[in-house]
């Protein structure tokens, strides 16, 4: 900045700067100074960043307006103060005056912006995967810059004058066709049709090499042309990327570092040749595939748009972009999406053939050899996909859909997770504003949670808090507060949380709806598949094939294994909310409260047989009278073969399902449950469930006026003071618990009334 002032500075004071600069006025978060400087940060993160920044200013040229702005920084600069900003503007009128005709002044241009590159950007500060993204975006303009300008010389006659830095830009990136193109050219146009053919003959030795293609189709005319004695004209302007139906690009977008990375290295692996160490460099024979697959609203759509627009200038021929609506009721057919295809690639409608397999024909032989990015949002599935494929791995094809797609060939999966809460808070920021969410942090990182970090609910939130700005956070969380109320209130204009979930259940079959509703009647935080076969009353097979067509709409999360074997799975929270809001609209009220007690009972069933096992005889308790449902013999004994891992996996089940029992009013389930689950949760040190359990059934046998199970209960509750060694600690409470335990005992039961205390 400044002209020549030069200064002095430490590493990460150069990567603050280069962060400020690749983003000059603009604000740059603090978390993503952080991130730029750390891969992991020391607890004195801010505080360094505070320090640097310090640094920075006094370094920096006097006048120079280096400003703190919410929770981030602002460099303010001129066009003529920052080169970046100089280039960028030469660049721009350049390519304006070659389009009207005036090609010595565009050449002038192009010339004075090329000159003010000093060697490469940013070089020897120590950056990281978003700041070298940034700079490979500079270095990519710098090249259509330089590109242009050799077209705009050869224009003018200059051929002698260009070969030199064509070569030099094919040592760097041999991969671009376009700058064989114009080496052949100039070649010509000097008289060496020799060097000509030679340059051609290498470009088709690099692009079979490394990419497993010919050369394209201007590459192959310009040869002929060469080779018959004659030579085009050169009467186009620089070439300004082809065509490009991509929505707009996402202006607030956040976070998803890696994924962004990730999609990038599978789609060009032309980028990856430019930026990869010596030995390091990938190729591929086949067509680049991406599948982006996550919930709804979590972004899928959002990331695709933004990695397109990222790779536009690695795809010149053209980006395309389709909505299948797989998630409508009726998706979009493959004759249908290749004629819109089609037409974007400039085929008269009338002239397109009927078919689909014409119309693939028509479409894989225009993509041919060519560079286009395609597209493809909310795919329903592989079948719908196959007719879009281009033939040739030149073009790059990046898919959003629900399902994970996995029968896509050599297709790289992109799980989209919902955001994590330092990306989904710094979502909210910019939406509402970072001197907003600054005034009230707790109640951002409230409105954070209550969202569950799905994107599109952080954006319903921070939209709702954009059009009432006399509104405090906390308003908002109030409502939001409210579980039952949550979905009526995350919707703002078009955008609804409810809507996107419930398209989700269009593809389904009956079972897998119904089943879809009664999960959302559970408490538990996670569950495994024998939950379903309770529920439905089914076998344990067929209701895991229903909520395996759950998980492929994601409409359920796989959360692991547990340690029986069992996947498990769980609902995010707003999912959750609406598998109630629907069974409780579309279930009738016995049915569903007969299904909450299968499975209810299903869990004593299961603890009872665990218990067995694990106990014999050596610790018996009163025989299970309440009415239970089984999974079956062999599903039974696949679950509770080793009692202890039962009851690692279910804890939180077993806790959940005591107290939904008392809130149903299944008092002697629930004080069963509590039982069985007793000498389980001791031998594992579960005290905090123990008491949890006991203290639930405890109240619940009271207000029914179960004798026995207040006994039970009590029992429990005086023998886990014994293990945790709350006599010792607190006095000799243990007897005088016993007490009661042993006077319910006694009438209920027939044990006797013997009791001791150790």
């Amino acid at each position: 900045m400044g002209g020549t002032h030069s200064i002095e500075l430490s590493g990460k004071q150069s990567v603050v700067l280069a962060s400020l600069l690749l983003n000059v006025n603009t604000t740059v978060s603090k978390d993503r100074l952080i991130a730029a400087l750390w891969d992991k940060p020391p607890h004195s993160a801010v505080s360094n960043l505070h320090t640097y920044v310090g640094q920075l200013r006094k370094s920096l040229p006097t006048g120079t307006r280096l400003l703190t702005k919410g929770s981030g920084y602002l460099l303010q600069a001129g066009t003529e103060e920052v080169d970046l900003l100089t280039f960028d503007q030469e660049v721009r009128l350049a390519r304006l005056e070659a389009g009207r005709g005036e090609t010595e002044s565009a050449v002038e241009r192009f010339k004075r912006a090329l000159a003010l590159w000093r060697g490469r950007p940013a070089e020897g500060t120590p950056l990281r995967d978003d700041l070298l993204a940034g700079l490979a975006e500079v270095e990519e303009w710098r090249t259509q810059a330089r590109l242009d300008y050799a077209e705009l010389q050869l224009r003018l006659g200059h051929s002698p004058e260009v070969t030199g830095d064509l070569r030099r830009l094919l040592t760097e990136q041999p991969l671009r066709e376009r700058t064989w193109y114009l080496l052949m050219l100039a070649y010509a146009r000097a008289g060496q049709r020799d060097k000509a053919l030679d340059a051609y003959r290498q470009a088709r030795d690099v692009l079979v090499e490394e990419l497993g293609v010919e050369p394209g189709e201007d590459l192959k005319r310009l040869q002929a042309m060469i080779l018959g004695g004659n030579l085009p004209s050169v009467t186009s302007g620089p070439q300004g990327g082809g065509i490009c139906q991509l929505p707009p690009d996402i202006a607030d977008f956040v976070g998803r570092k890696a994924e962004l990375s990730s999609a990038i290295e599978a789609l060009c692996p032309s980028r990856q040749q430019a930026t990869a160490s010596e030995g390091a460099v990938r190729t591929t024979l086949t067509l680049p595939l991406c599948v982006i697959s996550g919930q709804a609203g979590v972004g899928k759509t959002a990331l695709a748009v933004h990695v397109a627009h990222r790779l536009r200038r690695d795809f010149p021929d053209g980006q395309l972009y389709i909505n299948l609506r797989g998630e409508d009721n009726r998706p979009t057919d493959p004759e249908e999406a290749l004629g819109r295809l089609l037409r974007m690639l400039g085929i008269d409608g009338a002239t397109l053939p009927a078919g689909v397999e014409e119309r693939a024909e028509l479409y894989r032989g225009k993509l041919a050899n060519r560079r286009y990015l395609v597209v493809l949002d909310d795919a329903a599935d592989e079948g719908q996909l196959t007719p879009l494929l281009p033939g040739t791995p030149g073009c790059a094809v990046l898919i959003t859909s629900r399902r994970r797609l996995t029968a896509l060939p050599a297709a790289r999966m992109l799980d989209l997770p919902v955001m994590p809460p330092g990306e989904a808070s710094e979502l909210l920021r910019r939406l509402i504003g970072p001197e907003r969410a600054a005034g009230a942090p707790g109640e951002a990182g409230t409105l954070v949670q209550l969202c569950g970090g799905l994107p599109l609910a952080v954006r319903i939130a921070g939209a709702k808090l954009a059009a009432r700005p006399h509104w405090k956070l906390d308003q908002l969380v109030t409502r939001l507060s409210d579980a039952r109320g949550r979905l009526r209130r995350l919707t703002h204009g078009s955008l609804s949380v409810r809507d996107g979930l419930a398209v989700g259940l269009q593809d389904l079959n009956p079972p897998a709806r119904r089943l879809f509703r009664l999960l959302g009647l559970l408490e538990a935080p996670d569950f495994a598949a024998w939950t379903a076969a309770a529920l439905l009353d089914m076998a344990h097979t067929e209701a895991e094939d229903l909520v395996e067509q759950l998980v492929d709409v994601r409409l359920l999360d796989v959360a692991g294994r547990d340690r029986t074997g069992q996947a498990r799975f769980r609902f995010h929270d707003l999912t959750r909310a609406y598998a109630r809001e629907r069974a409780e609209a579309d279930e009738p009220d016995d049915e569903r409260l007969a299904a909450v007690r299968r499975v209810l009972s299903a869990w004593l069933a299961l603890t009872h047989q665990a218990h067995l096992r694990w106990c014999g005889g050596d610790h018996p308790v009163p025989r299970v009278r309440s009415v239970l449902w089984s999974p079956g013999p062999e599903t039974a004994e696949r679950l509770v073969r080793d009692p202890l891992a039962w009851v690692d996996a279910e804890r939180a089940g077993i806790v959940a399902a005591v107290s939904q029992s008392a809130a149903l009013g299944s008092y002697e389930l629930c004080w069963e449950l509590a039982s069985a689950a007793t000498h389980l949760f001791e031998t594992r040190g579960r005290y905090d469930e123990w008491r949890t359990t006991h203290e639930i059934a405890l109240h619940s046998a009271h207000a029914s006026g179960d004798s026995l199970g207040q006994a039970m209960m009590l029992n429990g509750l005086a023998r886990l003071r014994l293990a945790r060694g709350d006599v010792s600690r607190r006095g000799d409470h243990a007897p005088a618990r016993y007490e009661p335990a042993a006077g319910g005992l006694a009438p209920a039961t027939g044990l006797g009334t013997e009791i001791t205390v150790r």
